[in-house]
């Protein structure tokens, strides 16, 4: 709510536009370098900076050319209009994701992110947007001070019904035990593993499968990578999955990384499905590996399963940074989705918080279970039902209950009808200022006669 004004004053009091495009790319490069820890390189930070602040630079700009032809409240709408616009682009345009959107810097305030149930993320950035316009015009004396009542107004309603949906979902509506698995595996490239090190890791594994199972979990997610598996040997390892499976009568999503050419490194970055009769449902690959990753991406529907607790879905980690992979699962009716996942220090535990998002937009629990980083059940109006921290000393199994049944969401059934407003608003007001600036050179020319 703040980030945004000391920008709109510089520019409203005429800084360069160079300048402040420079400074926006500088801005965002120190933010990233925040996240690039180990084992990223830090130069990282420039290549993920350079689109961010494109998209949500230029929509500055864009203001700082119209304002003087709106009214501060307009000018107000067309900045949040116009920045919403912006990271809708970068996350459907381009490989990084939703990263840099207001509405993650909000994950503290549940009762506010309920307007995702409704708006998708999108609503939620607008809200910071708006509110940084309004009083950023109040400011500069083109909105009457008593706007900022209107302002307080909007807040308290909206956290007034964010509050509502929270208390209205049931939490004593039937659930399901499910797990988290930790693994002990920190392979991340060349060298591969040795034979004995991928025994040691899917020895472990299966322990802390077995002890799951044995708590009572009904569905078991590894993390993202959990093991390496060699290609020639593949078949057999599913085989033994399968089994295992079986054995405990478990839905099991077995994540895991197959080499399929070291020279240069590429690898498919996968889940496979199994079912408790030892059969396996699908198989599914990463469809958006990370920027840089070395990842075959996959391709092809969402994958649903009907189980005994729900209709269940999967996407792994990065996948689900994209809005549109929230919105396919929602759209087909799934209750929770099994998200393995694999992070770094720098973005733990907030990139795990941003999966609550998808869980409102669409109405439906996540589980996340994550290597290097916070492992995660969240229902379906984003509260944290259970966590647990790889970093913690013991951390293997997170065991948590999570709702065997979604809720409908307005944002489910319409999509991105929000953005498509933000597009007419934005639209609509350049061309009022568009109109203005021929109104006034019709003018100039007709005085001069």
């Amino acid at each position: 709510f703040v980030a945004p004004i000391p920008m709109l004053r510089g520019l409203r009091l005429g800084g360069s536009s160079w300048l402040f495009l420079l400074a926006t790319i500088v801005g965002w490069s120190l933010a990233v370098l925040k996240i690039a820890t180990d084992p990223l390189p830090p130069t990282l930070a420039i290549l993920f900076a350079l689109p961010i602040a494109g998209f949500l630079g230029l929509p500055y700009l864009a203001w700082s050319r119209v304002e003087r032809s709106l009214t501060g409240l307009q000018g107000a709408l067309f900045l949040a209009a116009g920045l919403v616009l912006g990271e809708w682009l970068q996350y459907t345009l381009t490989d990084f994701a939703s990263w840099g959107a207001a509405a993650y810097t909000q994950l503290d305030d549940l009762p506010l992110l309920q307007l995702a149930s409704v708006t998708g993320m999108a609503g939620v950035s607008f809200v910071v947007y708006f509110i940084a316009g309004c009083l950023e015009a109040i400011w500069a004396g083109k909105l009457d001070p008593k706007a900022g009542r209107w302002l307080v107004g909007l807040w308290v309603v909206l956290h007034l019904a964010g509050n509502a949906r929270v208390h209205s979902f049931d939490v004593a509506r039937q659930t399901v035990l499910t797990a988290a698995i930790g693994t002990q595996a920190t392979f991340g490239g060349l060298p591969l593993p040795s034979d004995q090190v991928r025994m040691d890791v899917d020895r472990d594994l299966h322990r802390r499968t077995r002890e799951a199972a044995t708590a009572g979990a009904r569905l078991v997610v590894w993390t993202e990578a959990a093991t390496l598996v060699l290609q020639a040997e593949e078949d057999a390892w599913l085989t033994r999955q399968q089994a295992l499976a079986s054995e405990l009568g478990i839905e099991l999503v077995a994540a895991y990384v197959v080499p399929v050419s070291v020279d240069p490194l590429a690898y498919e970055n996968k889940y496979a499905w199994l079912t408790p009769d030892g059969q396996i449902d699908h198989v599914y690959l990463k469809n958006h590996p990370v920027f840089g990753e070395p990842a075959v991406p996959g391709v092809g529907p969402v994958p649903t399963r009907q189980t005994a607790f729900g209709k269940v879905s999967g996407a792994i980690c990065y996948d689900y940074d994209y809005p549109r992979m929230g919105l396919e699962r929602a759209r087909a009716g799934v209750d929770l989705v099994a998200l393995p996942s694999s992070d770094w220090r720098g973005i733990d535990p907030v990139h795990t918080r941003m999966a609550s998002l998808r869980a409102i937009e669409g109405g439906h629990s996540v589980l996340r279970s994550t290597r290097f980083g916070l492992s995660a059940g969240v229902d379906p109006v984003g509260r944290l039902r259970g966590s647990m921290s790889a970093f913690d000393e013991g951390a293997e199994i997170l065991l948590v209950h999570l709702p065997t049944t979604g809720v409908w969401t307005l944002y489910r059934a319409f999509g991105d009808w929000f953005i498509a407003l933000a597009g007419l608003l934005f639209a609509g007001y350049a061309t009022v200022h568009v109109r203005t600036r021929l109104a006034r050179s019709k003018s100039r020319a007709g005085g001069r006669l």
